[in-house]
């Protein structure tokens, strides 16, 4: 099954949002236990953008002697 780029771009904006949010209400109410909340954030965000990379061929697509490429 593909993943849905859109729901997956969504979905890391949404985690991005609440990095900001949470990291602005740590900084305003000057407590620390939102840094595990923005942590978790983050790092779903990462996940969610990590799959959006194109994927590269691992050898040139050019002749390569006795079996030729495409």
């Amino acid at each position: 099954m593909f993943p849905n780029e859109d729901l997956q771009r969504w979905a890391g904006r949404m985690c991005l949002l609440l990095v900001g949010a949470f990291g602005m209400m740590g900084y305003y109410f000057a407590n620390v236990r939102f840094l595990p909340m923005v942590a978790g954030f983050a790092i779903l965000a990462v996940v969610c953008y990590s799959g959006r990379e194109a994927a590269d061929p691992t050898r040139p697509l050019r002749d390569s002697g006795q079996h030729p490429a495409l």
